[in-house]
């Protein structure tokens, strides 16, 4: 899937080029003063620095004002930056340098499939496009939940495809939801509605047995709770207390759903707010999707039936994951822009897709850029890279 649209010698780059950022980020000893990014960061370098057999138990530190346990999300997010530092990196660099990574995967991933989906010239300009939002500027360099959360539900919904097809990736689904679940508790509910949508409209249409799709969610839900129960024993064992009913309390119990309390916003306004972040994020893709509606205004029916089916099961996949996503959200008291981060990535691949097949200037203008600019894709995320890190202080911040 992905040799469709890298060759060998691109991923070769790339992995060289990730190489090359990472010496960059602990050369320059890099932070950031995105308030979560650092607080993970700081966490994650004093888990290093510990005994391996606390480092799903982080505390506060101090950090925020805060001490005591750090119940917030389970330490899925802070294991592999504490390994790295285990091995010798700097702790805090470490964090940053695992968020690029599991970036550019999720990069190479998405376009992968909209390769597979639509055609290898459109994942390959994808490749491009996706790096091209305000999203993504914003989101460059973190050291938070957003990226891992998004390539566990990318390579979730791979691994439901593909056990649809053979029982031999029947195991793929239960690992990248159980990771969701260490990486961040209760969010485990968005790759899950991805899930459900990619099964009910099935886009490649590639046969196979949806039975198998079934048993992987049903092993997936297995392994999640019994991940989480051995969990919590293993935490109860370290620390005397217990994670999850700490979690639930600073977490969960202060949610209202669907419920306006006095003087908080309510329902429309939070759908009012994701909105508007779903128009903003992935521009000018969001915008994309909008004008080729309009520009087809009147004659849908006749666009739509001319479509290919499995573009037109894809379109409909992101519209409906994202829109469940949001309703699903807007009924939470607590609201963040970062909720709705893997919604936006899916908006932004569709209105590349239909921008590219509305307006076949753009694609034209991608090939030619890509012909004569070797390796393009890399290019432009290495100079979006060091762009980053010289224009850090000016670049938009995540507010809520």
């Amino acid at each position: 899937m992905i040799g469709a649209i890298l060759t060998r010698r691109e991923l070769t780059a790339w992995t060289v080029a990730l190489l090359l950022v990472a010496a960059l980020l602990v050369g320059v000893g890099f932070t950031s003063d995105d308030p979560d990014s650092a607080l993970y960061a700081d966490l994650s370098a004093r888990l290093a620095a510990g005994p391996v057999e606390r480092w799903i138990a982080p505390e506060w530190w101090g950090n925020w004002d805060h001490e005591g346990l750090f119940r917030e999300h389970p330490a899925g997010v802070f294991l592999l930056p504490t390994l790295l530092g285990a091995l010798g990196l700097p702790g805090v660099q470490a964090a940053y340098i695992v968020g690029v990574a599991t970036a550019l995967v999720s990069l190479v991933l998405i376009a992968a499939a909209i390769g597979r989906i639509s055609s290898p010239a459109d994942g390959r300009a994808a490749l491009v496009l996706l790096q091209l939002m305000p999203l993504a500027f914003i989101f460059r360099i973190r050291a938070n939940h957003e990226y891992p959360m998004l390539l566990c539900l990318v390579i979730a919904v791979i691994g439901i495809e593909l056990a649809r097809r053979s029982w031999r990736w029947i195991w793929i689904t239960p690992v990248a939801l159980t990771t969701a679940m260490l990486v961040k508790a209760a969010f485990v509910a968005v790759p899950l509605v991805a899930i459900g949508w990619w099964m009910l409209l099935d886009p490649l249409r590639a046969g196979g047995s949806a039975q198998r799709q079934v048993v992987a969610l049903a092993l997936a839900m297995g392994l999640m709770v019994a991940t989480a129960i051995a969990y919590d024993a293993v935490y109860v064992r370290l620390t005397g207390e217990s994670f999850w009913g700490g979690y639930w309390a600073r977490q969960m119990a202060p949610l209202s759903i669907g419920v306006q309390a006095e003087g908080r916003p309510g329902v429309l306004h939070h759908l009012g707010f994701y909105a508007l972040r779903m128009l903003w994020h992935p521009a000018p893709w969001s915008f994309a999707l909008l004008a080729g509606a309009w520009r087809t205004r009147g004659r849908w029916t006749a666009w739509w039936n001319r479509e290919d089916d499995t573009r037109r099961r894809a379109l409909v996949f992101a519209a409906g994951f994202a829109v469940t996503t949001v309703l699903m959200l807007s009924m939470a008291s607590r609201f963040a822009e970062r909720y709705i981060f893997s919604p936006n990535y899916a908006l932004a691949a569709a209105g590349i897709v239909v921008g590219l097949h509305t307006w076949p200037g753009l694609r034209r203008a991608i090939e030619r850029l890509d012909a004569r600019v070797p390796a393009l894709p890399i290019v432009c995320w290495l100079l979006l890279i060091l762009g980053r890190l010289a224009l850090g202080p000016v670049l938009p911040r995540i507010t809520d």
